[in-house]
């Protein structure tokens, strides 16, 4: 019987590094530190966003409740105890400013940096360092790699050779038995297996010796094999033992930048916090509220006071209410009789550019001269029938020229003043919103001069909601907002 391996038996791969082209793990080992590089560098740039954004988050937080609180009914020590809470937030907001700062010019710059010194890109878009250390595996490994498929081709040789005897033999064995051919038949039939068998086992003995001699050559070249691998390796290992290192530097660095517990300001922020809410003292909120708002307060009790006549002051703001400006002077002053002169149109016909004050009247018309900012001159009627007469002719107010082109009673040479000596305040005047208005056509274009007064265009229609007071104002109501406006400046639409 022959000596040959088995049948079965075949070569199992160990998938280890020595084999051929295993080798590639390693250098694919250096195209993925490039990739780690970038992947730090995102990691902490989203970390140094997330800092960012919740600093920002906290003093725009910081910021609204500052003017909640400014706006609300909170006071004194309390308020700034309120206060110190976003103070605290203010100063966390720079500090993880600083922590988003930190990350980019300590970790994220300094990886950049390192990955432009230790990775290199060629034309093609392949690292230097990568095909360096893949070149030199792969001339470590060539002479290796062709005794190794020597050694695998004469394996086969062999294998192929021992199959071949042991089919020969079980035809030699079979055709001794064969019942169906004559003896002599038989005979030359087994004769000529016998041969076919002897060359088969002089194949396999051939096979063997090249197999065991290839063997033996692949053998003694191992260590030298080994040796050059293992050098080309240490130097992969080196440069990947600088991106060890480096990288557990910068999460050093990382974790540094992080680590707020070590920032000295830390504590002064929380320090600050505790005091300012220790400085709230509810005895000096109160004190503060009964002296300001409460029984502590002073007041100008009721006391006799004695009859003095004088003038009032005169503003050609009376309507309002308001301060009278600086220069006011009451040029004259005179009594206005009973005798009201006839009523004719052209006493009351009003000019386009009457000022808001101005309502015409019959008989005789005092004026105020105003030496103030606005420089307006304002009059007054004798008459409230003859003011209402003014307004009562439309078409005369639009067609009208000014009414103090007209001839002055010669006794009023300094434009006398005359009228009640009550001031007309409009400011607390309540109108019911919903009210329905009589709609009413402007005549001439106005400008509201006052923050309570409407304008408009000629030809605008809007509400009338109140008549004509005294002062020759009615009430409006103009694209949903009420206000004050000159009643001859008007016509019912």
């Amino acid at each position: 019987m022959s000596h040959h391996s088995d049948e079965n038996a075949i070569y199992t791969s160990t998938d280890s590094f020595w084999e051929v082209g295993n080798y590639k793990r390693t250098t694919k080992r250096i195209e993925d530190g490039n990739r780690l590089c970038d992947d730090l560098m995102k990691l902490v740039s989203e970390r140094a966003e997330i800092e960012k954004m919740y600093a920002k988050s906290l003093k725009e937080w910081a910021k609204k409740w500052n003017n909640i609180i400014e706006k609300g009914p909170e006071y004194g020590t309390t308020e700034a105890a309120w206060k110190g809470v976003l103070m605290e937030a203010e100063q966390r907001c720079d500090l993880h400013m600083r922590v988003k700062e930190n990350l980019i010019n300590e970790v994220h710059s300094n990886v950049k940096q390192w990955q432009r010194d230790n990775y290199h890109k060629s034309m093609m878009g392949q690292l230097k360092e990568k095909k360096d250390i893949e070149d030199m595996f792969k001339k470590a490994q060539k002479p290796w790699s062709k005794l190794f498929e020597k050694v695998n081709k004469s394996r086969a040789d062999y294998h192929n050779a021992c199959k071949s005897e042991r089919s020969a033999q079980n035809q030699e064995r079979n055709a001794g038995g064969d019942s169906s051919l004559s003896p002599d038949q038989r005979l030359q039939l087994v004769k000529k297996l016998q041969d076919r068998v002897s060359k088969a086992k002089e194949e396999v003995s051939r096979g063997r010796e090249k197999y065991d001699v290839c063997l033996n050559e692949i053998s003694e070249y191992n260590p030298k094999y080994i040796e050059e691998m293992t050098h080309v390796f240490e130097k992969a290992q080196e440069a990947e033992s600088k991106r060890l290192i480096f990288f557990k530097d910068m999460l050093f660095a990382t974790h540094k930048c992080l680590n707020i517990s070590n920032d000295p300001s830390l504590p002064r922020i929380y320090e600050e916090f505790n005091h300012t809410v220790a400085n709230a003292d509810y005895e000096k909120d109160l004190k503060w509220w009964s002296n300001n708002h409460g029984v502590n307060m002073p007041m100008n009790w009721p006391s006799f006071e004695e009859y003095s006549e004088e003038f009032r002051d005169i503003s050609s703001k009376g309507k309002r209410g308001g301060q009278i400006p600086e220069g006011i002077t009451l040029l004259n002053q005179r009594t206005v009789g009973d005798d009201l002169p006839e009523y004719t149109p052209d006493l009351h016909r009003i000019s386009k550019k009457a000022p808001k004050g101005a309502v015409s009247g019959g008989g005789d018309v005092t004026l105020t001269s105003v030496k103030g900012p606005s420089n307006h001159t304002s009059a007054t009627s004798k008459s409230e029938n003859n003011r209402h007469s003014a307004i009562s002719d439309p078409q005369e107010s639009q067609d009208a020229s000014n009414p103090f082109d007209e001839e002055e009673d010669p006794h009023s040479q300094n434009n006398g003043v005359s009228g009640d000596d009550d001031e007309w305040d409009y400011s607390d005047r309540m109108v019911d919103p919903n009210k329905p208005g009589v709609p009413v056509r402007a005549l001439y274009d106005y400008e509201g001069v006052e923050a309570d007064e409407l304008s408009f265009k000629v030809g605008e229609v809007f509400e009338k909601l109140e008549d004509e007071d005294e002062q020759g104002w009615c009430t409006g109501r103009k694209d949903g907002r009420i206000g004050l406006y000159p009643a001859n400046y008007v016509e019912f639409a």
